[in-house]
């Protein structure tokens, strides 16, 4: 409620305060018309120094990676770099092992660094290896014949079981080549316990998928129909993968073998065609999906640690260290400096196919290759 003797009070004290006079009144417009008018013409003045601070950078010559006429240097020169530290980079496949391996190889050489960054796709991990931005590119396919006559070589070291993994909730334990392509070409909506299957599927050109064509070739069109009729669940990385097979009741998806493992993921690995994917199985051919990790160097001057790493990949211990993380540990290759580094059985005992030779888009995006 408002107090009639206060507001009277304040009536009064408005009618004694003093009016503006006209001529004060009009100073103050006047000031108020300057300052504008100051402001508008330092904004003019900035813009005007701008335009003419990229015109003066546009006529002046142009930087050598942008002139054409300039060719690029015929060969890569490697970023000047500390002498201790190695840099490993490439598909996300290749990434928990290797960062195990490294984790080993630096505890006995603590005057050295190894990094391995996280995933570009095999594509980028040669890539950088190509401009010497890393000295070891990781893939987990074969070398391209346009990679290959770039000048750099693949050393496989360690292969992997490509897996149908589950969510422990799908009631079975093992899968037919008939009933991979059920599930692939949508024949298959439920399991046996009536709980529907999600099927969750990697990007075209994938390396689990291309390990799985060489295997069950029917696939391959079954795979690229259910991509166009967008079947599924469409992941573009291995965390991705791993996480919604973790994470998705009724969820079935390709998967590495050694990702499991290494991790001990809560997953279920199913058998095909009866056969579990252990290291006898893979080794024999018994079991018939897998594919082979390498590293990718220079064909000229690599570096000398990354020779260094490579050869204690291949010693004894290198190879217990694949060995207990779930992989099967591969001889070097025949033509190689590393020839003379034999610490498991010999070559004739695995059954090496051609690798297909595909192109990754992620990784991750991202490229595309395992991420």
């Amino acid at each position: 409620m408002t107090d009639p003797a206060s507001g009277s009070e304040a009536a009064v004290a408005a009618s004694r305060r003093p009016a503006m006079s006209p001529e004060r009144a009009d100073g103050s417009r006047r000031a108020r018309i300057v300052g504008w008018s100051l402001a508008l013409i330092g904004s003019a003045l900035l813009l005007l120094t701008g335009w003419l601070l990229v015109r003066l950078v546009e006529s002046g010559p142009l930087p050598p990676f942008l002139d054409e006429t300039i060719p690029p240097p015929a060969k890569a020169q490697a970023a000047p770099k500390p002498s201790n530290l190695l840099r490993l980079a490439g598909s996300g496949s290749n990434l928990p092992l290797t960062r195990e391996l490294a984790a080993v190889y630096v505890s006995k050489r603590p005057w050295l660094r190894v990094r391995v960054h996280e995933s570009i796709g095999s594509s980028g991990g040669v890539r950088a290896t190509l401009e010497r931005a890393i000295e070891v590119g990781l893939i987990s396919r074969g070398l391209q014949p346009a990679e290959q006559a770039q000048g750099v070589v693949s050393i496989p070291y360690a292969r992997v079981a490509v897996v149908l993994a589950a969510n422990p909730s799908v009631p079975v334990r093992g899968v037919t080549r008939e009933d991979l392509l059920d599930l692939y070409a949508g024949r298959r909506e439920y399991w046996a316990d009536g709980s529907p299957v999600v099927l969750l599927k990697r990007e075209p050109g994938d390396s689990s998928h291309l390990a799985v064509y060489a295997a069950v070739p029917e696939l391959e069109a079954v795979d690229a129909e259910a991509w166009t009729a967008d079947r599924g669940r469409r992941l573009f990385h291995d965390r991705a993968m791993q996480e919604a097979l973790i994470s998705t009741p009724g969820a079935v998806g390709l998967f590495d073998q050694g990702l499991a493992t290494i991790q001990s993921l809560p997953i279920v690995v199913l058998e095909f065609e009866g056969h579990r994917p252990n290291e006898d199985a893979v080794r024999s051919g018994s079991y018939p999906i897998y594919k082979d990790l390498s590293f990718v160097i220079p064909a000229e001057e690599p570096d000398p640690l990354a020779h260094e790493f490579i050869s204690f990949v291949f010693s004894a211990e290198g190879q217990r260290v694949i060995r207990e993380s779930g992989y099967v540990p591969l001889e070097p290759p025949a033509r190689s400096s590393f020839a003379h580094l034999h610490a498991g059985p010999g070559p004739e005992q695995l059954d090496t196919p051609t690798p297909a030779a595909g192109d990754d888009t992620s990784d991750d995006g991202t490229s595309s290759e395992d991420q």
